[in-house]
């Protein structure tokens, strides 16, 4: 599995990232996530504002807490127009002979 983020990979996104962390045959490619890897609830004031609540941390299949932004196995550098995550991501599943690219 070739688990793929960058700066605009935040929340739910770095929750579901957290989740195969620690699974075999699987690496992270891209660039560090955005750093909020947490659950928010959001809670309505007397007053009628509204504020957003932390109220939970990710933690992964081992039981580690993350704070701030994920960082990947592998670091990719985004380029605009290019596909160069996407290209190394499938470059190593294929070297692993876990992926057809055909």
């Amino acid at each position: 599995m070739a688990v793929l983020t960058g700066p605009r990979t935040a929340s739910a996104g770095e929750a579901v990232a957290i989740a195969f962390q620690g699974r075999p045959d699987t690496r992270t490619f891209g660039e560090p996530a955005f750093g909020v890897p947490t659950a928010n609830a959001p809670c309505l004031l007397s007053d009628g504002a509204l504020v957003v609540l932390t109220t939970a941390r990710e933690a992964d299949r081992t039981g580690r807490v993350h704070h701030g932004p994920l960082h990947p196995d592998v670091e990719v550098a985004w380029v605009r127009g290019s596909d160069r995550v996407l290209t190394a991501a499938a470059a190593w599943l294929a070297a692993h002979g876990r992926c057809r690219t055909s």
